[in-house]
This record gives C-alpha cells, structure tokens and sequence, in this order.
C-alpha cells in the first residue's frame, strides 16, 4: 500500500501542478466540453427518430452506462488516496466532489431523448403552450414570439434562445443525409409544427449536450462559491457533500425549462460577488451585475439572489468605516471609489435585468413580474388545488414534522380518481418543506405502482430510497439545531464585543436562506397548487443548509478535540 501511496504522491504532485497553471482552464474546459461531444455521437448520435431508449443502441446505452461506473470509480478512488496520503486539502476536496456530482448529471441530462415530455415540468412536446415549442418556434421563424398570457409563453425567453442558438449552431456541422428533410410525425398531427423534418430533431437532440453542460457548469458554481467562503475543512468539505449529493442538482437540467439557466446564473452571481469582495476589482462587479441581469433576464425570480449579494456590498461599505474593530471616518478615495462602482452594478443590472418585464408591459400589457396562476385558469377544481380551508397556513408553513412527511415517500400530488369534491385531509401533500425534501430527492414523479409510505420497504430500491428520504430528514433535523446554536453564538459574541472571523459568510449564508426561504413560502402560498412546492423554486437553500450542518459537525468536532487536548495535559501534569 505505501508503493501506491508513493506512486500516487508523484502523480498528484504532477498534475496539481499543472492544473494551477493560468492557461489550464482554458485547456479544461475545452476538453470537457469536447468530452461530453464524443459521448453523444459515439453512444447517442443517431439519423432517425429514438424508440424505447435515448441511445443509438442497446450496446451503446451499456457501454455508456459502464464508463459512467469507471469514471465514478476513478474519481472517489483519488479523493480516497488524497485521503490517505493526506493530500487531501480543502479545495481538492470539493472539486473531487464536483467531479463525481458532474458524472450523475449525465444520465439524467444525456439519457433521454429531447423529445420526451415525461419528467419535465411545463414542457409539453408538439403542444402549442409549453417550453418545447418556445424553444421550436424561436428554431423555426428566428423571432421571439409573442407573450400569451395563458400558457408558458408569458415567459422571458432568454433560456429558449441560448438552447437554440446551440442547435443551430450544430445544425452548422451535422451532415444531411437521406431521408434528411422528411417531416417528423408529430403527437397530434398539429401544423404549427409542419416544417419540423428529420435533420430538425437530429439538431434538436443535440440539445442534451446543452443540458448536461449546463447543469455541469452550475455544480462548478456552486463549488467555486464554497471555496470562496474560505470556511474551515469539516464544514466545506461536509456543506459541499450535502449540496453535490442532492439530487435535484442532478436532474434540474433535465427538467428542460428555464429554472436551470436560472440557477446557474444565480450561483455565478454568488461567486462574482464573493470574488468582489475580496479585490474590489471592477472584472467580478461587471461580471455579478451581468449574471443576475441576465438570470432575471431567464427568470425574474433570479432578483432573490441579489438580497445576499446586497449584504455582501452593504458588509463592504460598514468596513469601510469600520478599522481595527473601532469607527472613524472612511478613506475619500476609497468611499468614492465603492460609490462609483455600485453607481456602474445599477447602470448594468437593472436595464439588463427588467429589460423583458418593460417590453412585455408596453408591448403586450402584461403585468410586471406576472406568473401564471393555475387556480386562477382553472378554478378550485383544479386536481392539483390545496384548499386552504383543509389546509391552513400555518400547517403548510411551520407544522413540524408535517403529517404528509409520513403518509408517502414520493411527492402526493391529488386524490385518485381526481376528484376535488373528494379531497380530504391524507390525500395530497400540503407542507411545503415536505415537498420540498421529496421534490429535492425525487422530483415529482412516483416511487412505484403504488404508494409506498415511510418504512415501507418492498425491495432492496425502496430500501434506499428510505435510507435517502430518512437521511435527508435528519440533515433537515441538523439545521435547524445547527442554525439556532450558530445565531445564539453570534449574537453571544456581538453582545461580548469580541473579534469576529470570517463573519461575513455568516451574514452572506442567513441572507441566502431567508431571502430563499420567503420567496419559496410565499410563492407556495399565492399559488396553492401542488406544482408550486417544488425545490426547483428554492435551490439556493441547500447552500445554507449544507454549510449549517457542516459547521454544526465542527463545533462539535472541536469541543471533543479540545476536551481531548485539556484531558492530555491534565494527565501530564498529574504524573
């Protein structure tokens, strides 16, 4: 074991040296992306419609599954000999659980074809409402289409719009062949879709590469800001864990809506602010005010992320008065300087961000930051209604642990045979941190034929499934005891006047999860439909939560070994 330890020393050594290179990046990048082209059309790539699997074959989806299952290995074999040849640092760490993460999003976004309409949320193939024929309509005419209050296409179309000018351009390389310009039989025979031919869907299909980039790309974010936090190891390292092992990171990609692109945006602009903050550099400011005006520009509920952004420069502008833990007057230039820079963030952002909500109003008199409400459309009888009378605010809110937490695992969403008349409580989940939990494990799709509730466990796969449903419980458990004791100390200490470090990341990472917290609550509440309470609304919340737990195994980590240090010198000293 020492020879391999040896072995793999010089190896590390080897390539952590060239990864820290400033052209690396710009090396690796490239050759991932190049990575996930050869995927496709070695395993994917086809010149006619898919049937029962998203492969050009059996063999391929085999053989692709099977490099999944090395790459994976490779990858937790490394982070295990970091371990033991203790090369394990914190960012190592984190960017080998970047990289395992990165590998789960390929099935998920590279698996099934583009094409299927199942697990997606308001997607709607060959329909005339959904985001697939946004996405078709911008592919076909080269124009944005026109805002329609009553379906999806009240939305901004930035995410439409960048997955399409992907296909085009790989439309630009895919080869014509025979058959090539035949029209696709759609579902309903609907003419909308009447130029929609064979080459079409084969540039359509590309799109996974898209998905699964994009959903790469956001984990990337997401370890990049927890780096940036500069916490301790334990709660890096364990914080990073809890959010790279959610599985809602995995597979929000391939829910082929804007609520992906939205996230990445939102993670980038987390990191461009953190990165601000520790240069006062003009690069990461322009960059925060770009990525939130453009995520509001994909979705405007990207804004909830300005809130911990905002703390972020307001934490700045206090230090700028604040020296050596005393007040006194702040440096002309210094305070002029952040004036002019927070004077160029508005000048980018907000033009950038409500440029959409502007034209729609002038143009199509559509409300400012307009959602369309399901109820509203379709009244109470809507299956997916959850009646406030049977379910009250406070049992949605703060009812804990909830009752539907226990009647099923997966994400209950109307009493069969959808019949509102029937609806009673027990029969469709109403708790919006319970649907949150579900919904961030296992989307909103069923677990089985049946229902199967907490600790019903038919099978080895229900077994997991429990074993994750419980896990992801506990850890729900663990943050709210660590997020109690973490803001008792820091209030302790602010009343004591003592020193405080890296308090920033603790304002940064409460602001994160109130602002995501209320937005998620209230947008469950003005819309009390099923759909509405999904973790899809709130993903910024795993950032805190993970963070939490960790510092809370920290503390308590410390108190044992400095308990351990006091008993070895008592022992000493008693000799």
């Amino acid at each position: 074991m020492s020879t391999v330890i040896e072995h793999f020393t010089k190896f590390d050594e080897t390539l952590c040296s060239i990864i820290k290179k400033k052209w690396a990046r710009f090396v690796i990048w490239p050759l991932a992306i190049l990575a996930l082209y050869a995927l496709y059309f070695l395993f994917i790539y086809q010149q006619k419609m898919y049937g029962k699997i998203g492969f050009n074959s059996d063999a391929s989806q085999v053989i692709f599954i099977v490099f999944l299952i090395i790459y994976e290995v490779l990858v937790a074999t490394y982070f295990t000999l970091s371990a033991l040849s203790k090369r394990l640092t914190t960012r190592k760490a984190l960017f080998l659980l970047f990289l395992f993460s990165a590998g789960l999003v390929l099935p998920f976004c590279m698996a099934r074809t583009y094409d299927d309409g199942s697990y997606t949320h308001d997607y709607g193939v060959f329909g005339e409402g959904g985001h697939w024929a946004i996405i078709y309509d911008i592919y076909d005419t080269g124009k944005f289409p026109e805002v329609d209050l009553t379906n999806q296409y009240y939305q901004p179309k930035l995410y439409h719009a960048a997955v399409t000018f992907f296909m085009k351009a790989n439309s630009v390389f895919l080869p014509h062949f025979a058959g090539s310009d035949q029209i696709v039989p759609n579902i309903a025979s609907n003419p909308h879709f009447a130029n929609f031919t064979l080459f079409d869907y084969t540039a359509f299909e590309t799109a996974r590469i898209f998905l699964a980039l994009q959903g790469i790309v956001t984990l990337y974010f997401a370890y990049k800001v927890i780096v940036e936090l500069n916490l301790s190891k334990r709660t890096s390292i364990i914080g990073g864990f809890i959010l790279f092992f959610t599985p809602a990171f995995w597979f929000i990609s391939a829910y082929k809506n804007n609520d992906s692109l939205s996230l990445l945006f939102s993670f980038a602009a987390l990191f461009a602010a953190l990165r601000y903050h520790k240069t006062h550099s003009y690069v990461p400011l322009v960059a925060t005010a770009i990525c939130i005006g453009l995520g509001m520009e994909t979705k405007l509920s990207t804004v909830v992320v300005a809130f911990p952004i905002a703390t972020i420069f307001a934490y700045d502008l206090i230090m700028l008065f604040r020296k050596d833990n005393k007040w006194g007057k702040a440096d002309n230039k210094e305070l002029q300087r952040f004036i002019i820079q927070m004077a160029i963030f508005a000048v980018i952002v907000f033009p950038l961000g409500l440029f959409f909500e502007i034209y729609a109003k002038i143009k199509y008199d559509r409300p400012i930051a307009y959602v369309w409400d399901l109820v509203g459309e379709y009244g109470t009888n809507y299956f997916m209604y959850i009646d406030p009378e049977i379910y009250p605010v406070f049992a949605r809110i703060f009812l804990f642990p909830s009752p539907d937490l226990f009647w099923n695992m997966s994400n209950i969403r109307a009493v069969s045979p959808y019949i509102p008349s029937e609806y009673k409580w027990g029969t469709i989940d109403f708790n919006c941190w319970t649907a949150f939990i579900k919904t961030g494990l296992f989307s909103e799709v069923g677990l089985g034929a049946t229902e199967v509730s907490f600790g019903e466990y038919h099978s080895l796969f229900l077994m997991m499934v429990g074993l994750a449903y419980t896990l992801a419980i506990f850890i729900g458990i663990l943050f709210v005891i660590g997020g109690i004791i973490l803001v008792v100390r820091k209030i302790i200490s602010l009343v004591k006047s003592e020193k405080q470090e890296n308090d920033l990341a603790f304002y940064f990472l409460a602001i994160t999860f109130i602002s995501s917290a209320i937005s998620y609550m209230a947008f469950c509440l003005r819309y009390p439909v099923g759909c509405t309470m999904n973790a899809r609304y709130g993903m910024l919340i795993y950032l805190p939560v993970g963070i939490t737990v960790g510092a809370l195994f920290d503390l308590i980590a410390k108190k044992i070994e400095a308990k351990k240090k006091k008993e070895a010198r008592v022992g000493f000293w008693s000799k």
